[in-house]
């Protein structure tokens, strides 16, 4: 039997986060292109942005066809977060001047082997710098686990880039993610919830 689901945050009854949900007015947009497989699950992180952002859009695909939209984008101010070694750090110094011109910031939201399919597939992107970080944050996402040492959640990097950028304050969005960990772990065997949060 299907869940029945909040009609403002589209989690289910049990896990509607709608009151940790705080508006943030942020100044570069943010576009998520998200692998499909990605909708569905329960932890996601990019429907916490889309909810908390006043300029956020997902849009849903795979490859140059699916995300046309990036040809409207302006090529000198938007910037594609992924770490590569042609990235420009956002938390350098030395790169402020670049960084405080983004306009648009582009988020690939998946798995890292979803992510590189999409850029691998995505010719569009190559037209854009890109933009990581030189020291990562605390990865505050414990519920899902990441193949690599380097991951954060889409919202985790989102909140980071635009602190970086243009100073937003991520505590709202950091407050959204801690509400999903807590409605999805208050369910959690004590000894399922200890492999996560200890």
């Amino acid at each position: 039997m299907a869940r029945t689901l909040c009609n403002n945050c589209s989690f289910s009854i049990s896990t509607c986060i709608c009151n940790a949900i705080e508006h943030v007015n942020n100044r570069v947009s943010v576009i998520i292109l998200q692998h499909p497989s990605e909708e569905k699950i329960a932890k996601n992180t990019a429907k916490l942005l889309n909810l908390s952002l006043n300029d956020c859009q997902i849009i849903k695909g795979e490859n140059n066809d699916d995300f046309s939209v990036l040809k409207t984008l302006p090529v000198s101010s938007t910037a594609l977060l992924y770490p590569n070694e042609h990235a420009v750090n956002l938390d350098d110094s030395a790169e402020q001047p670049s960084v405080k011109n983004i306009t648009h910031l582009i988020v690939v939201d998946g798995t890292w082997k979803k992510a590189y399919k999409i850029l691998r597939l995505t010719t569009l992107l190559n037209q854009f710098k890109t933009v990581s970080f030189k020291q990562l944050p605390k990865n505050r996402y414990a519920i899902r686990k990441a193949s690599r040492a380097d991951s954060l959640s889409t919202l985790e990097a989102v909140a980071h880039s635009l602190f970086l950028i243009e100073q937003l304050n991520p505590a709202p969005l950091y407050n959204a993610l801690n509400e999903l960990i807590q409605k999805q772990t208050q369910r959690m065997p004590e000894h399922v919830k200890a492999r996560y949060l200890d």
